[in-house]
């Protein structure tokens, strides 16, 4: 075989083994697929058009595509995306963070909620209550107050709850296939 032929060809799989083992192989005639771990931007918008969150401009959002990691509409927004490519899409509560649900109950001591808020303390009253083990700050709302035993029951839902959410995404990269 011709020298220069066989050294093009170790050339080329040299290359092919760097580009592989960096985990760059999303180019920009592959689509997302699940199990690919994706970069992308995104801004989510309210229904009154106030930009809640954006990552625009800073680092992307880094997730394996149908782990659960994120919620669904915006999991099935990013499949068969191809890299560069942008797409708004709006996604009604149950394919973002599910409707409001008033049984979606715990019971807290009075004093957590009366450090959570400075309202009176009375049913419907609600406000925000923020996890620290989580993360993530959720809707509450009063349901009963147990004035014997100074407790709370509270409904908890996250903040986005029963909102229809409007997503601007644009899939940055693909990464390597998740197991």
């Amino acid at each position: 075989m011709n020298s220069k032929i066989t050294g093009a060809l170790m050339a080329l799989a040299a290359l092919t083994v760097v580009v592989f083992a960096a985990g760059c192989i999303g180019t920009a005639d592959q689509t997302a697929q699940v199990n690919d771990t994706v970069n992308v931007y995104y801004t989510l918008t309210l229904e009154d058009g106030t930009v809640r969150e954006t990552n625009v401009g800073e680092s992307p959002l880094t997730f394996v595509l149908g782990s659960g990691q994120m919620i669904k509409g915006f999991d099935e927004a990013v499949v068969g995306m191809k890299p560069g490519e942008t797409k708004i899409v709006v996604l009604p509560p149950e394919k973002a963070y599910g409707e409001y649900n008033k049984s979606a109950q715990v019971t807290l001591p009075l004093q957590a909620v009366e450090e959570s808020t400075s309202e009176e303390i009375v049913p419907g009253l609600q406000f925000n209550l923020y996890d620290g083990y989580r993360g993530q700050v959720f809707l509450c709302e009063i349901i009963t107050i147990n004035k014997d035993d100074e407790t709370v029951d509270i409904a908890v839902n996250h903040q986005l709850a029963g909102k229809t959410l409007t997503f601007e995404i644009t899939l940055d990269s693909i990464g390597e296939k998740s197991a």
